[in-house]
């Protein structure tokens, strides 16, 4: 399994002798460091093997979106590590040559890349959810029709009642038409959800009529999804939950930070800028004014010019509009940060 062995797609095939290689089970001690074994080999062996197995199964309880409906099967775990396996292991071993230093950062180098592509994985299924809660809505409601056949774009959707050419024209319009729907209602969830809800069907319902009327034709069901991932990007983001303190996942405390270590903080901070710029794109320019002030009554009723009363009430609207947003799931703290930086940042320049 020469990681040089490149096929023609340009993948590194999965070993064939995998399905003979016996996987140490947890608490096994290893019979041979799997640094040295990376080291020795150039290549993933049975020691390297086990260890990905063994951290596969780890990282994927943190991903409920990826469950099956039946629960964790041995067979779909199997399918899930060929999958990456298949996917990632060129570059996954490209990586942990160049990087890593020692047995445990071998471990934590290889953790964060089975978190990334499950998290990808789990992106994927959502993409998936939105279609089908799009076209639920679509089918259902008599605000929209699909273009019958024997007309310019059957299949598409429309307004009700309209006779419109099939769009093809630039997304941005569409996006911002989206952004603008006021009173946009986003369900409760929680780290045990199995991923963040879009909006309420009614939320939807409003936010399809603006895009169609904007866009003044006919669009498909992938046009729409479109539109409403740009609209709603927190929907993609999978739910993470924290996991035991016993499932290796924990960097322990070291006065010597090593090169894997800034890796990880890096990553841990990149993904909370990013989710913090993605609620507040989701933020109309009134609540991004709103989010600095949001601990005081006085400043939140200079700004929006009202009483004492109201606003109170618009401020625990957008504190609990904030709080579905940002979940109670790892990071929470970073990302609310970001996001009250983010917004403090827009005040500051306009």
């Amino acid at each position: 399994m020469d990681p040089n062995d490149v096929s023609e797609e340009g993948h590194c095939p999965v070993p064939a002798p995998l399905s003979g290689v016996r996987f140490a089970r947890q608490g096994e001690v290893a019979a041979i460091s799997v640094f040295d074994e990376l080291h020795d080999l150039g290549y993933f062996g049975p020691t390297c093997l086990s260890l990905i197995n063994k951290l596969v199964r780890e990282e994927v309880r943190r991903i409920p979106a990826l469950s099956p409906s039946a629960g964790w099967q041995e067979a779909d775990l199997e399918d899930l590590l060929y999958e990456f396996l298949a996917d990632r292991l060129k570059p996954v071993t490209v990586n942990l040559l160049a990087q890593a230093t020692d047995d445990d950062s071998v471990g934590r180098l290889l953790r964060v890349s089975i978190r990334h592509w499950l998290i990808d994985q789990a992106r994927k299924t959502a993409v998936g959810a939105l279609r089908r809660s799009l076209e639920t809505v679509l089918s259902d409601s008599d605000t929209f029709e699909a273009v019958p056949l024997g007309e310019p774009g059957a299949g598409r959707w429309r307004l009700s009642g309209t006779a419109v050419q099939t769009w093809s024209g630039s997304p941005k319009p569409l996006i911002e038409a989206a952004h603008a729907v006021p009173n946009v209602k986003i369900p409760k969830w929680t780290s045990e959800t199995r991923r963040a809800p879009v909006a309420d069907r009614e939320s939807i319902k409003a936010v399809i009529r603006a895009v169609l009327s904007t866009a003044a034709g006919s669009m498909e069901v992938a046009q729409l999804v479109d539109v409403f991932t740009a609209r709603f990007p927190v929907a993609l983001d999978p739910v993470v939950v924290s996991l035991p303190d016993d499932a290796g996942s924990q960097i322990a405390a070291d006065a010597h930070v090593s090169p894997e270590e800034i890796v990880l903080a890096r990553d841990v901070e990149a993904r909370a800028a990013s989710a913090a710029a993605e609620i507040v794109a989701m933020l109309s320019p009134q609540e991004r004014r709103m989010v600095p002030s949001l601990n005081s009554a006085g400043e939140m009723q200079e700004l929006l010019g009202c009483g004492r009363s109201q606003a109170y009430h618009q401020m625990a609207r957008l504190k609990e509009k904030l709080r579905q947003l940002v979940g109670d799931g790892d990071g929470v703290r970073s990302v609310r940060s970001g996001v009250i930086r983010l917004c403090v940042e827009a005040v500051e320049t306009q």
